[in-house]
């Protein structure tokens, strides 16, 4: 069982070398065992991991350029060889193009290139790895969601998932179901509570709020027992934006889930 972080939870603090390895010190002090990390401006691919490497922290994605790779297949010798430096066989990519998210042609084109492409790497035993957040539940019409495009009609040897607790709650879907509904095509999910605040003025207006682990709404142990049904690896906690020292959040999520069973 691996419990990490993603980096992009503490990219403020992350501004220089040095800064940089006492981030990923203090989040292995916490009780992580791994990362979703990058490199900077700073920190390049070969400095990123010999840091991980000195303190014992593994990774369990890297990052890829869906349309840089599609418009250059070539480019996949290169992707190849970042996974097996790290050690890894999921390539991460961004959400789909802006124009596309909100019609069903668009949704079924980037099906249709993310087929193009996973299937090159999955020739070199690699997946694409999609992070869902709301927008993939747009209402096509008729019931039709843009996720169900995204599902439905790419090769599950192609394309993993890497969904998201917080954003799943936000597209007003069941985590647990959408947990189960990718069973042997999700090895890493993340993990973000989803807190209801104060401050509204009207009944209507209903704020939320990025949370740590087991300090917002979420069903926690039924989210947990999930992933642990269909084989998920990596348990990663992404806070898009915290209260206070992310750090701080960190070890709150960290300790929550030790009490929730997932230690590293």
């Amino acid at each position: 069982m691996n419990k990490g972080v993603q980096i992009y939870t503490v990219r403020d603090c992350i501004g220089s070398k040095e800064a940089y390895y006492e981030a990923l010190r203090k989040i292995r002090d916490m009780g992580y065992n791994c990362v979703q990390a990058y490199p900077t401006a700073d920190v390049d691919e070969m400095e990123l991991l010999a840091m991980l490497k000195d303190l014992d922290l593994r990774d369990c994605s890297v990052n890829g350029d869906l349309d840089a790779i599609d418009q250059d297949p070539s480019l996949v010798a290169g992707i190849v060889e970042k996974a097996h430096l790290y050690g890894v066989n999921e390539v991460s990519i961004g959400t789909l193009r802006k124009e596309w998210r909100e019609c069903e042609e668009g949704y079924h084109k980037f099906a249709e290139q993310v087929n193009r492409v996973g299937g090159l790497l999955a020739k070199e035993g690699l997946h694409l790895m999609y992070h869902s957040h709301a927008l993939e539940f747009f209402a096509l019409g008729g019931g039709l969601k843009g996720m169900d495009i995204i599902f439905g009609e790419t090769d599950p040897d192609a394309l993993h998932f890497c969904l998201d607790t917080h954003w799943l709650t936000a597209g007003g879907v069941s985590v647990v179901e959408w947990i189960q509904k990718v069973k042997g095509r999700m090895s890493v999910v993340h993990f973000k509570d989803y807190a209801i605040v104060g401050g509204a003025v009207k009944i209507e207006e209903v704020h939320k709020q990025f949370a740590e682990i087991g300090e917002g709404s979420l069903n926690w142990p039924d989210i947990i027992k999930a992933c642990r049904d269909i084989g998920v690896e990596y348990y990663i906690v992404e806070q898009d934006i915290c209260k206070g020292d992310p750090f701080d959040s960190l070890a709150i999520s960290s300790r929550n889930l030790t009490r929730f069973g997932i230690t590293a």
